[in-house]
């Protein structure tokens, strides 16, 4: 029997991601697999290709991919050059990114509302080395969870563009204060597109609204200058791989106005 979910605003938006890891991992030669994305998407009573049809979503589905890659690689280097570190994933949703990039060592925390811990618990196979947290990344309470703080990876994916920029400063401030060695993998949308998100197929299909963006990655130094830019990357130069005459015509356009991984580090003053 499949599990029924009643998602909407906010909480609805971490369904297209999964939906497009699903769609990537069923391609003939996917850039990444994830047999999770591909069980639940079977396993819920929601009808995901009405929802999200392709034919309407496909820049989206492929943003989604793109950010994926990119993130996945650059977890993986940072577990490679840290292999005993702990991963906090923030709103994590229903991603299972640990299994894709785990090396036996590290621990990882994944961190979200109650309702949705609680629907990771019923689709996702319990781990070793995982610890799921059902609360808001605002309520610091998880960072007291977190075991070694002295190496710790952050990431945000699809998540910090729902917040204001005091929540921001606050939640950054405070992972800046409480951990050691902490670097951040950061999805950070334009202001652009904040401006003109009735044009995103993400709020279009679940009315979800996008609170906060900036015009270029080391931007987020002057709201958190406790950290460094080392990294930028755009969601453009790799969604060329799934259009690459449109993408590489409209990319002019599009790059200046699309979402980037930003890659920071903490300043040891």
């Amino acid at each position: 029997m499949k599990e029924k979910v009643n998602l909407s605003g906010v909480s609805e938006t971490m369904l297209v991601p999964l939906y497009s890891r699903a769609l990537e991992s069923n391609r003939k030669n996917p850039a990444f697999y994830d047999k999770t994305a591909i069980g639940i998407v079977k396993n819920l009573d929601y009808n995901f290709k009405e929802r999200f049809k392709e034919s309407k979503n496909k820049m989206n589905f492929w943003g989604c991919a793109a950010r994926t890659i990119i993130l996945d690689d650059e977890v993986s280097k940072y577990i490679k050059n840290n292999p005993e570190c702990s991963v906090v994933n923030l709103a994590c949703g229903l991603d299972d990114r640990f299994s894709r990039v785990d090396n036996g060592k590290i621990n990882w925390y994944n961190i979200d509302f109650e309702n949705i811990i609680s629907l990771r618990d019923k689709l996702i196979d319990k781990k070793d080395r995982v610890t799921d947290i059902p609360t808001s990344a605002l309520d610091f309470c998880w960072i007291d969870k977190i075991e070694n703080k002295d190496n710790v990876l952050i990431i945000a994916e699809g998540f910090l563009m729902y917040l204001s920029e005091e929540d921001v400063k606050n939640l950054f401030f405070k992972i800046s204060e409480s951990f050691g060695k902490v670097e951040l993998l950061l999805e950070l949308m334009t202001h652009w597109m904040v401006k003109n998100q009735k044009k995103h197929d993400t709020v279009k299909q679940t009315g979800a609204v996008f609170r906060w963006g900036i015009n270029e990655t080391e931007d987020f130094e002057m709201i958190c200058p406790m950290f460094k830019m080392t990294g930028d990357y755009n969601l453009t130069n790799v969604m060329k791989r799934y259009s690459p005459i449109f993408i590489t015509i409209a990319s002019p356009f599009l790059k200046p106005r699309n979402n980037r991984i930003g890659k920071f580090e903490k300043l040891i003053l």
